[in-house]
């Protein structure tokens, strides 16, 4: 196994690195920096796997014709709490955040937001756009398909995607609850991360191209497949499959082509995202009172041998991205040399390291 190095890079700096090289490749800044959020975010929070390590193939994605670095988003079709959004192959994040705000919107006025959207691309991490939900105070949800990568329950092959949910609540006086998880054991850009990292992985996580157990992370995109958590995780991949594919009417199933290795064609991915505004069901100010109460109980849990807390979804991803704020953000060597070969093709100053 490889001796993995680190450095560390200021918050600020990564974004206006990534940003510039996304506008540098042809996107819109605005849009640019909506991209660049999500990717550093994903780090600053802990989810590597999502983070800058992907900004190589996004740039690839714009360069080569797959996603759309000046899409026309557009409304097709619109009700009081709803709306059906055609992405145009926006990158993911753009069309996740354009469609999370339109539901928000709807729901700080009906109460409830639900937005469908179809022709888009690799969304990258749920939670970026659920937690867009929090700066109105509502409840966010995204849900997205995506390629197959996921055996079903009992299979052996791919067949569908692990299809990530994210769930973003106010948490009252505490952090927000943040749920983001892939319906398979372990994400897929962990594998590839690990890969990356010259690391193994846990076996469970993934079965080869014969249908048998392997910590190879290289054995994973050569037809191996990642496993579902159980029969639950497969049983919300397909409902996922239905809300992400079919009722927003994208690509479904094997018609998601592959985000990082067919960069030249469109994924035709889709997304669900749903807003929640608790003022119009019990109240603000009793709602937040109520997850204080919800929060404490948990907290005071009795715990069991070695565990040193009870922390609900997202309370040790807020630290995390508190600390990068403070310290900066942690990449391997590896993230980071790509990050230097990003620089010298697009003429865009890679940030330096911070000496902690």
């Amino acid at each position: 196994m490889n001796t993995i190095g680190w450095q560390r890079y200021g918050v600020a700096a990564l974004n206006r690195f990534s940003r510039s090289i996304l506008v540098a490749a042809g996107m819109e800044p605005a849009a640019a920096g909506t991209v660049s959020d999500a990717l550093v975010q994903a780090d600053c929070r802990g989810t590597a796997s999502h983070g800058l390590i992907r900004l190589p193939f996004l740039v690839a994605r714009l360069v080569d014709g797959g996603a759309n670095p000046r899409p026309d988003i557009a409304v097709v079709t619109e009700a009081s709490a709803m709306a059906v959004v055609d992405a145009d192959a926006a990158l993911g994040p753009v069309a996740a955040t354009y469609a999370m705000r339109l539901a928000s919107t709807k729901a700080a006025q009906a109460g409830i937001g639900a937005v469908t959207v179809r022709n888009s691309d690799f969304i990258g991490t749920c939670a970026h756009s659920a937690m867009i939900a929090l700066e109105a105070g509502h409840i966010g949800m995204t849900w997205t398909n995506g390629h197959p990568g996921m055996a079903p329950w009992g299979g052996r092959k791919n067949a569908i995607g692990n299809n990530p949910l994210a769930w973003a609540v106010p948490g009252g006086s505490g952090a927000p609850v943040v749920l983001d998880i892939a319906m398979s054991v372990v994400a897929g850009g962990k594998i590839r991360h690990a890969a990356k990292t010259g690391s193994a992985v846990p076996t469970g996580w993934i079965v080869d191209a014969a249908g048998n157990d392997t910590n190879r992370p290289e054995d994973f995109p050569q037809g191996g497949a990642l496993l579902a958590l159980g029969h639950k995780g497969y049983g919300l991949a397909v409902i996922g499959e239905i809300l992400g594919g079919a009722l927003a009417g994208a690509a479904m199933l094997g018609g998601v082509s592959q985000w990082f290795t067919a960069t030249d064609r469109p994924t035709g991915n889709g997304h669900f995202h749903l807003a929640i505004d608790p003022e119009r069901f019990i109240g603000r100010a009793e709602f937040n009172a109520r997850m204080d109460a919800l929060r404490e109980t948990l907290h005071r849990t009795p715990r069991r041998p070695g565990v040193e807390a009870i922390v609900l979804p997202g309370e040790s991803a807020a630290e995390r991205e508190a600390a990068a704020h403070a310290r900066g953000v942690p990449l391997p060597d590896e993230v980071a040399a790509d990050l230097a070969r990003l620089s010298e093709r697009w003429g865009v100053v890679m940030p330096m390291a911070s000496s902690d």
